[in-house]
């Protein structure tokens, strides 16, 4: 087993995503292959794959630059059904959190995780308490807010229940409070690209994510080994 970083548009890349992404992730929560094949095009999506010794993709990891907020989303870490278990993931972290943070030294690095009181566990998506340990192991926490993932594309619903979490944080973007975020830096985040303003309306999951952005001394930064202190957003 060994890693690679794709670089262009070629099979592999579309390996990675029939074969590996599009069966680990609900429809709502899977962006498109086109999002993966431009974004890899044009140096705002990077993707590192697994592979086995005859070169078939067993994993990838996934991320979203964005270069005017500065932060890096891992936006998916994956390993199909059947593959799982046996060190893959640990394997493609450690690719994110040293050569991605290595290329391109982000202000900080997120991960949308599925809170295990809101999302079950399934023999084709995974476990979401088994994914919180596994972002708990390294280091992962967090954000005090009541994320959900904007719908990414027309006739796509929005995800709820999902905890927006920090892997890496610059010295600088820490909050006016030990063990807080700056809320700029996750608001420059959410409306820098991946999350725009215009997701944000008067619904109530929204007005609540906004009142959990409104501290000036910044966002606290929550233990992972506690799922039922972490905030969950639901639909009205």
């Amino acid at each position: 087993m060994r890693v690679v970083h794709v670089q262009d548009n070629g099979p592999l890349l579309e390996s990675l995503y029939t074969d590996v992404l599009a069966p680990s992730f609900p429809p709502d929560e899977l962006e498109t292959a086109e999002w993966l094949r431009s974004g890899v095009a044009d140096g705002t999506v990077l993707a590192t794959a697994a592979v086995d010794s005859d070169g078939a993709a067993i994993g990838a990891a996934i991320g979203h630059w964005l270069p005017g907020a500065r932060t890096l989303l891992l936006t998916y870490l994956a390993v199909p059904p059947g593959s799982r278990g046996g060190g893959i993931g640990g394997l493609l972290f450690s690719e994110v959190t040293g050569t991605w943070q290595k290329r391109l030294r982000p202000r900080a690095t997120f991960a949308e995780i599925e809170h295990p009181l809101a999302h079950s566990a399934s023999a084709d998506y995974g476990d979401p308490s088994a994914r919180l340990r596994f972002y708990a192991r390294h280091g992962a926490r967090a954000l005090d807010i009541p994320y959900f993932q904007p719908s990414l594309r027309p006739g796509s619903g929005r995800v709820y229940g999902l905890l927006l979490a920090v892997f890496s944080l610059a010295p600088e973007c820490a909050g006016a409070r030990a063990g807080t975020v700056t809320p700029d830096l996750v608001r420059s985040f959410l409306e820098g690209g991946y999350y725009q303003e215009t997701a944000l309306g008067l619904d109530p999951a929204s007005l609540a994510l906004r009142r959990a952005l409104d501290r000036p001394e910044g966002i606290p930064l929550l233990p992972l080994t506690e799922p039922e202190r972490l905030p969950v957003s639901r639909p009205a």
